[in-house]
């Protein structure tokens, strides 16, 4: 695999500027061809930002994020979701203005952002496999649709895919940095959309399963087994305690409904409108 500092050009000598400074500014066809891509990005993310209709989530999300852009306060409601994005609206609005454009421009901007991120992949992908993940991204359907559309889909993947990469750079390199990036992208997950307990259980349960296995390969662990079996049992036996008594719950079953008398109607009997064949 190529590693992430790997360059096959030279650096100038006589550069005054610190190296890693120098590697940045030093273009490459491996810079060139992501500057093309962000170039592209930006055109496809913002041309035309405002002059769509909004749709009808659209003008949910509008309406809220203008309302606490003029000051009549934020109540956060799971119908709306996570309030991340009603807040980071509301500030493009204190911005620039109220807008369609403006209000769909977070969005656009972050959908630039997720189309450059597989360029951190590169260790694992290889530079020429990274660049084509930036360039599926930046041609998809899906996702050049949801980079013009106030909604939460753009943040919460490209939150999701932040976490990925920190994660895979802390294996790595066990640095305390790529922690922080993890716990921040985390904690916007968690304030934009509810969908964070899903991405929790997919990236925890693969922690959980190399923690198990990294600890198995650990001549300690293997020796301590022995003390740590009656805990286990211990909690072998609350869990089938548990699972009992949700099984009896279930087996109980719902309390049966009252009857109504068959000389009797209720409201719901009766429809939400009068029926048009119906004899007066």
């Amino acid at each position: 695999m190529t590693d992430v500092t790997a360059t096959t050009t030279a650096e100038p000598r006589d550069s005054q500027l610190p190296a890693p400074l120098t590697r940045l500014l030093y273009l490459d066809w491996e810079k060139l061809a992501y500057l093309a891509i962000i170039a592209v990005a930006l055109i496809t993310r913002l041309w035309g930002l405002g002059e769509r209709v909004m749709s009808h989530d659209e003008s949910l999300h509008t309406q809220y994020s203008l309302q606490y852009y003029r000051g009549e306060g934020y109540r956060h409601t799971p119908l709306m979701h996570g309030p991340f994005l009603f807040h980071v609206t509301a500030l493009t609005y204190w911005l620039l203005g109220a807008s369609d454009f403006s209000a769909r421009l977070p969005v656009a901007l972050l959908g630039v952002v997720l189309v450059v991120l597989p360029y951190f992949l590169r260790p694992w992908l290889g530079r020429a496999g990274s660049l084509a993940t930036s360039v599926l991204f930046l041609i998809s359907p899906y996702l050049t649709y949801y980079s013009r559309y106030i909604r939460h889909d753009i943040y919460v993947i490209t939150w999701a895919f932040i976490i990925f990469v920190a994660t895979w750079y802390y294996l790595r390199h066990r640095q305390e940095r790529y922690v922080w990036w993890f716990a921040g992208a985390l904690a916007l997950l968690f304030s934009t959309k509810e969908v964070s307990f899903i991405y929790v259980a997919i990236f925890g349960s693969f922690l959980v399963v190399r923690l198990i296995v990294r600890l198995w390969q650990e001549r300690w662990f293997r020796t301590s087994l022995s003390g740590l079996r009656n805990p286990a049992l211990v909690l072998a036996l609350a869990l089938l305690l548990l699972g009992a008594g949700f099984i009896g719950l279930r087996l109980q079953g719902e309390p049966a409904a009252p009857t109504v008398p068959a000389t009797e109607t209720t409201e719901a009997d009766q429809g939400f409108a009068a029926d048009p064949d119906a004899t007066p």
